[in-house]
């Protein structure tokens, strides 16, 4: 009986030291799945669209990359949707151009020699933004660049 008993309370100790060095962070994690809505019209003809969801740090930051591609033009728009769990992302309004999206919410341009993005925070707490280039971001866009009322279009169409 106090072999029995012996093993019982070895067997016990044994779980109790399990439960405790066990990882409770995958019943904590927040979930991944959200819907997001995808434009419908672009400025260029697509010919490749696809989309990479960024799990690297689960715990920390969501990150979803919708990406659209011209072939023959080297065109590429990136809608990039992203949240840092437990935090406020933010990026500077500093030298950035601000317009109004439909629903009222503030939109942030920036352009350079070889981009032009757009920036704005959702009703969701995600970040919003696309960004467009031509020729992997190695040339000037020259007769591809964008009008603004481009990238408000696509804003409009996601809201």
């Amino acid at each position: 009986m106090k072999k029995r008993m012996s093993v019982y309370v070895c067997l016990l100790a044994v779980f109790l030291m399990v439960s405790a060095c066990s990882n409770d962070s995958e019943k904590s994690a927040p979930p991944i799945m959200y819907n997001f809505k995808e434009p419908t019209s672009y400025p260029f003809e697509i010919s490749e669209a696809s989309t990479e969801i960024d799990i690297g740090k689960p715990d920390y930051l969501h990150q979803f990359i919708f990406t659209y591609y011209n072939e023959e033009t080297t065109q590429r728009l990136k809608y990039i949707v992203s949240k840092v769990l437990g935090e406020q992302e933010e990026l500077s309004k500093n030298d950035k151009i601000e317009y109004q999206l439909k629903n009222g919410v503030s939109a942030y341009y920036e352009e350079t020699s070889t981009s032009q993005s757009l920036w704005w925070e959702r009703h969701d707490g995600f970040l919003a933004r696309y960004v467009y280039f031509t020729d992997n971001n190695r040339s000037e866009l020259g007769n591809y660049k964008l009008e603004i009322e481009d990238f408000l279009d696509l804003a409009n169409q996601v809201q």
